[in-house]
């Protein structure tokens, strides 16, 4: 159990650090483990199952002007939701997750005083932590009808409901590999 030392460190408070001892991490795992997960069928159904149900809700936030309305907010009002700070959110799970998807992780912040994760065009990773798929602030929801808002937020429900279940998958997995000294590990990352 040695070998399970090199994932404990002391992580620095700042945000930039924060997230980058985060990638670091999920990295590990996924280089020591990938192997492992990948031979399980039924994380690999629940895999694809979530990809298609991101990619579902990617669809109808494009449809209903989401995506335009959160840019023009963040980057020429520069106000929303995704400052700096916010990319504590960002689980090692979901790292995790997003590196199982084949999404490179970023190594540094691309736009000053804003979530780590924000480029030019958006968000760049594909997985995305509750809090991020369920943003609606109320300019967002002037945009929808009633109709059009149940319709998202049924939509949202089933990849959130995915996320959260393959999360608890890697999380119970991860403590059988490693020991319960995972317990220990504030995934979070907030102090």
């Amino acid at each position: 159990m040695i070998k399970n030392l090199k994932y404990l460190r002391i992580i620095d408070p700042d945000p930039t650090s924060l997230i980058l001892e985060k990638i670091k991490i999920a990295e590990n795992f996924f280089y020591d483990w990938k192997e492992y997960f990948l031979k399980d069928k039924k994380f690999l159904n629940d895999l694809y199952e979530y990809y298609k149900a991101i990619q579902d809700s990617n669809i109808l936030m494009e449809k209903l002007g989401t995506f335009e309305e959160c840019y023009y907010c963040s980057a020429i009002e520069k106000g929303g939701c995704c400052k700096a700070g916010f990319e504590n959110e960002v689980t090692i799970n979901i790292l995790l997750i997003n590196l199982f998807l084949n999404v490179k992780i970023p190594k540094e912040r691309e736009i000053a005083e804003r979530c780590f994760f924000v480029g030019s065009t958006g968000c760049k990773i594909f997985a995305r932590p509750t809090l991020c798929r369920e943003y609606f602030c109320n300019r967002l929801l002037r945009l929808f009808s009633p109709e059009e808002y149940v319709s998202l937020t049924q939509t949202i429900s089933r990849e959130l409901t995915l996320l959260y279940l393959i999360e608890r998958y890697i999380r119970k997995e991860l403590e059988f590999l490693l020991g319960d000294f995972l317990l220990e590990i504030d995934l979070k990352g907030y102090r």
